[in-house]
């Protein structure tokens, strides 16, 4: 693989990679990635062109998916809490005929029209041949990979993400956050989805170091960050929240430089909590569709606009649109529209897609709502999908859900449209923690117009999230709320 190649001959004994207590340097990382292509040459399909993977975090996953590079594999990854009709369907649409999967995960495919095999097994065969698999060259046009979205608002779709895609992306980040080979990326996201393999592609193309956990573990995480292990780490919104609790009245050590938060716009307590605490978090907005961040603060903005994603990184445009299709002016909601070379450039088998979330003229529909302020700063406010309009009015949830946690007792909210017979639709929230639904309304009425407080409070044990750790709002607005409900 030629990153990992260029990155083995010019820091050949730097440590590439922590995983549970081992280290693998540059060079032992890039023969472990050889060894694996050579075993993987004998068992592929040599007309597949594509190839998936279902994995939870581990080195042989990292190791596989530069081994598949490696072999010029276009690589569809798999999230690994899909059912088996969901899996079907993703397989089917992407012409997968062969999975790399961890073992706990063979019995989903064993009823799917595929082959598949373990990755340990794959690591322990032994190849009698003397063929071995040449050295590839990549180009930028190349798909590197191929992620299905959520399909909350509709069939999942496959995005394209080509290695011109992903290579903008780490430059723009490495230029905003000043990454340097002595970085220490923390990932505990994963790396089926576009937070966890950014990171894997930033550290190849920049050079830095990665430690990356199976799981996020708040305990562990929190005392590697004290121990010095780790000057960088990705995060969503629970689990900023999480690391900061556990964190409590101790201190992060000197080296640790900042959380990147993505994934969902984070509560203002949870920024200022972090801020109390001397923690810098740089606030992001990326998708699948732009290979992970393509607005962000930077290091010295994060404490002066919280609330704010920040501005576009280099060589990102955007634009906000509004309903009837004028750009919209400062602190004047409308759909955020990107361009630039890590927006990816369609969706898999399907061009009518590109009518919908592309325009004439190349830009790329988000169908997020943002505004940006006079300075030039954006604020995230909802996906369209989750705008509740109300009797004519506009209501955000996430504005109902930072009033919500202001509460102590509430530790996890989500905010709903649910249809009404009067006004259209109405907010409903989802809530875990210990806190009746008199004194919620009281507090929510000190902050909040009449029409924008909840009509109705569902206690929960937990909410629904996804593998990343955002909130799944759409499974809240199925039958399968009940699962959740307390």
């Amino acid at each position: 693989m030629e990153w990992l190649d260029r990155q083995a001959k010019n820091q050949a004994g730097r440590v590439a990679l922590f995983y549970q207590g081992k280290s693998w340097t540059y060079s032992e990382l890039n023969k472990a990635m050889l060894d694996l292509s050579n075993q993987l040459y004998h068992v592929l399909p040599k007309e597949s062109k594509r190839v998936a993977i279902m994995s939870r975090n581990s080195n042989m996953m990292y190791i596989a998916i530069l081994s598949l590079w490696h072999l010029k594999k276009e690589i569809v990854f798999l999230n690994t809490h899909l059912t088996q009709k969901e899996l079907e369907y993703q397989l089917k649409d992407a012409q997968v005929s062969f999975v790399l999967c961890e073992e706990k995960f063979s019995s989903l495919l064993e009823d799917l029209p595929v082959n598949s095999l373990d990755l340990k097994s794959v690591s322990k065969m032994t190849i009698h041949s003397d063929t071995i698999a040449e050295v590839s060259t990549i180009s930028g046009e190349d798909i590197a990979s191929i992620m299905y979205t959520s399909g909350t608002t509709g069939k999942p779709k496959g995005v394209i993400q080509r290695f011109k895609n992903h290579y903008a992306s780490a430059v723009a980040t490495k230029d905003n956050m000043a990454i340097t080979t002595e970085d220490n990326w923390l990932c505990a996201v994963p790396l089926f989805h576009i937070s966890g393999l950014s990171i894997l592609i930033r550290q190849l193309v920049l050079g830095s170091q990665v430690t990356l956990y199976n799981k996020f573990d708040a305990k562990k995480i929190t005392q590697d960050l004290i121990n010095a292990q780790g000057t960088v780490m990705s995060v969503v919104p629970t689990t900023l929240q999480s690391l900061m609790k556990e964190l409590g009245d101790r201190e992060y050590h000197p080296t640790f430089r900042s959380f990147l938060l993505g994934g969902a716009p984070a509560s203002m307590m949870s920024l200022k909590t972090a801020q109390a605490k001397h923690v810098e978090v740089i606030q992001s907005f990326g998708m699948t569709e732009t290979c992970s961040q393509v607005i962000a603060l930077n290091n010295q903005d994060a404490a002066k606009h919280i609330g704010s994603v920040g501005k576009p990184l280099k060589h990102v445009e955007l634009k906000l649109v509004t309903k009837s299709g004028e750009e919209a002016v400062a602190n004047e909601p409308g759909e955020l529209y990107l361009k630039g070379p890590s927006v990816v450039d369609g969706y898999l088998n399907d061009a009518s897609f590109k009518e919908q979330y592309w325009s004439a003229d190349g830009w790329f529909k988000t169908q997020d709502l943002a505004l940006r302020d006079d300075s030039g700063y954006i604020y995230i406010l909802s996906r369209l999908s989750d705008l509740i309009i109300s009797g004519g009015e506009n209501i955000y949830p996430k504005e109902i859900e930072d009033k919500c946690l202001l509460l102590n007792n509430v530790k996890d909210v989500a905010v709903v449209g649910q249809e009404d017979e009067t006004w259209g639709a109405v907010p409903v929230v989802y809530l875990v923690g210990d806190v009746n639904q008199a004194e919620l309304e009281k507090h929510l009425k000190q902050h909040l117009a009449s029409y924008k407080i909840p009509k109705a409070v569902y206690y929960c044990r937990s909410l629904p999230k996804t593998a990343s750790g955002k909130i799944a709002k759409h499974r809240l607005l199925t039958k399968e709320r009940e699962d959740f409900l307390c």
